[in-house]
């Protein structure tokens, strides 16, 4: 094999060396650029079905050219640009059938495999609860075996305790208290509504109980211990196991339903609802948040309404949002198994959060008219809407309208937009403040209302999209945004102790140039991602779930930001489906390798999002023997 042959210059004068093929170093070569090369190689072939020797010789064809062109003194960053370059006008082309699938083939050579069984959780399914000295004194005290729910109260300087557990086979409701003096407890029950008053059934009297007037008078009995004293009355609710569990939801659903007539005055009203009841039924297992879970679905699918005669800032429902995300991320951390709730009705919310950023809702769209005088017509109906009853549907306006300007003002785009989401002239109508005119832009402000529309995007998904990948990115990384005309500037913080490798998701950093402190490696990663966010390719897919798994240790502990990162990974999960989905539309029989490397990212993905995963982890590792 012929050395390949290098001059330099030396005094005046020349010498050479003689450097043999195979003692050329390889490491200094980025495998993310080769892999680029290699898949634009195959691209400019014509996208044929390559078999795997045939793509292995595509990618050492990539080194050797990359090789010889350092040789000539071309640097990495100069490669990387040229190839950005050819990679855009590829990217400019007619886009063929299957072509983003077919890339996976030489993808599926390279594939990274985890050990997946570090991510396996077992839990016991049993609800922690918060416990006090003087609960667990009465607990001892009172004998029997599990705990089913407990509340605390405090009266003063002393506890009043409720408890309900199985004593001797038999369900009881403790009540006790720590207080001095003669108590008495006036109780009764209710059958269909919190709400309801009825007499207890006599079977459950405990002694020392009367009844007056509709209702149940019962002395506190004495009871001194070595670890201390209390009173308590004993209700003996003898066999009503599964009717407890039912009563629960029930009257959570009843509650629910009963509040429904205020909750679709306004989100505010809904969150600050929902935020209320999660704090009554926290300890009480998973049937509360079912029923949470349920009312939120309904909520998201626009089976109730979302404000009804009610005017509300935004900045008030950024704080109800916020509120009840944090409630929910504390019992994220407290109760492990009920985790797959959470996730679920997390979706359903937006991130919210307290200060500038539901206020910059209201003023930015005061700031867009003025500034690309725009202050009628269809801009003013959306302006009176968002000031009175600010919603997720803001979104999607704001999209339409960024599509309908940057179509060169095709009415068609924006009404395109809307629709694809379930908007119709008719929604729009529906409106308190209701959108009853179509935009009307003269051309003259095309860039300013790009511009300044972009920028607006931004600020309503912080709110509304808590799963929107680059707002959740942007709220675990911080920025700043530096505030126009009468506006602040607004500061968040990056959330500290993430690892340089979770820095490099794609789309973590807004600037073009690396994120501070990270490796080489990743730097060259964040790089192709960069080029390479609009694919939807599966090397997107592989760095989505490689930012999952790098989150995943973090997302499992306790954290004082625990909310930004539970919506980092959810908008990472959907971004992964969406991706995969795209993927598995252009797939066939024919491209089983690239298949296959899907449904091991699916697998990969699924383990992530499970709480109880134990089967799907088996199922993933047998799948890599596959």
């Amino acid at each position: 094999m012929p050395p390949h042959i290098f001059r330099f210059k030396l005094n005046n004068g020349n010498f050479r060396i003689d450097i043999h093929k195979d003692f050329r170093c390889v490491s200094q070569l980025p495998k993310d650029l080769v892999d680029l090369k290699a898949y634009l190689t195959w691209e400019s072939k014509g996208r044929p079905r390559s078999s795997p020797q045939q793509q292995k010789d595509d990618y050492e064809a990539a080194v050797r050219e990359f090789q010889l062109q350092l040789a000539r003194g071309i640097s990495l960053d100069e490669i990387r640009s040229l190839l950005g370059r050819n990679d855009r006008k590829t990217g400019d082309k007619e886009e063929k059938p299957n072509a983003a699938f077919a890339s996976s083939s030489i993808s599926s050579l390279y594939y990274k495999r985890y050990d997946v069984s570090q991510w396996l959780n077992k839990h016991s399914g049993k609800t922690p609860s918060y416990r006090s000295t003087f609960l667990n004194l009465v607990d001892k005290s009172i004998g029997g075996t599990d705990v089913i729910q407990n509340q605390i109260f405090h009266v003063g300087n002393n506890e009043l305790v409720v408890l309900l557990k199985i004593v001797r086979g038999h369900y009881h409701l403790l009540v006790a208290t720590s207080m001095s003096g003669a108590q008495i407890l006036h109780w009764g029950v209710s059958r269909q509504s919190p709400g309801e008053w009825l007499v207890p059934p006599s079977e459950i009297l405990p002694e020392r109980s009367k009844l007056v007037d509709g209702a149940c008078q019962t002395y506190f009995k004495e009871l001194s211990t070595g670890g201390g004293f209390f009173k308590f009355v004993d209700i003996n609710l003898q066999e009503r196991s599964k009717g407890n569990q039912m009563q629960t939801l029930t009257w959570m659903v009843n509650e629910i339903s009963e509040k429904e007539k205020d909750a679709e005055r306004s989100f505010m009203h809904r969150y600050n609802i929902a935020s209320e009841l999660l704090g009554r039924c926290r300890y009480e297992g998973e049937l509360g948040l079912v029923a949470i879970l349920v009312w939120f679905r309904f909520m998201a699918c626009r089976q109730l309404k979302w404000y009804k005669n009610y005017n509300v800032q935004p900045r008030e429902i950024s704080a109800a949002q916020d509120k009840l995300a944090d409630l929910l991320a504390k019992i994220y951390s407290e109760q492990p198994s009920n985790r797959e709730y959470i996730r679920l009705i997390r979706s359903c919310v937006g991130r919210g959060g307290q200060g500038d950023g539901g206020q910059r809702i209201r003023d930015e769209i005061l700031l867009i008219q003025r500034n690309n005088d725009c202050k009628g017509g269809m801009m003013e109906e959306w302006h009176q809407k968002l000031h009175t009853n600010s919603s997720p549907d803001d979104v999607i306006v704001c999209q339409a309208l960024l599509d309908y300007v940057r179509s060169d003002f095709k009415l068609e785009d924006y009404w395109k937009t809307l629709n694809s989401n379930s908007l119709t002239k008719r929604t729009l109508a529906s409106y308190d403040r209701p959108i009853i005119s179509e935009p009307q832009f003269g051309r003259d402000i095309k860039e300013g209302l790009i511009r300044d529309l972009t920028s607006y995007l931004r600020t309503l998904k912080a709110v509304h999209s808590g799963a929107d990948l680059e707002s959740a990115i942007t709220a675990c990384l911080g920025y700043t945004s530096k505030g126009h005309g009468f506006m602040s500037e607004v500061h968040i913080q990056a959330v500290p102790g993430l690892s340089p490798k979770l820095q490099a998701v794609p789309g973590l950093s807004p600037k073009l140039q690396a994120v501070p402190d990270l490796s080489p490696k990743l730097q060259e990663l964040l790089n192709f991602i960069q080029i390479h966010n609009e694919d939807r390719s599966v090397f997107l897919v592989e760095k989505l779930i490689e930012a999952r798994v790098a989150l995943h240790p973090i997302l499992h502990k306790p954290h004082g930001r625990s909310k930004d990162l539970l919506f980092l990974d959810l908008a990472l999960d959907s971004a992964v489906k969406t991706c995969i989905e795209r993927q598995m539309k252009g797939s066939s029989d024919s491209q089983l390798p690239g298949t296959m490397s899907l449904i091991s990212l699916l697998l990969e993905n699924l383990c992530l999002s499970t709480i109880e995963n134990e089967d799907t982890v088996y199922c993933t590792k047998d799948w890599y023997r596959a």
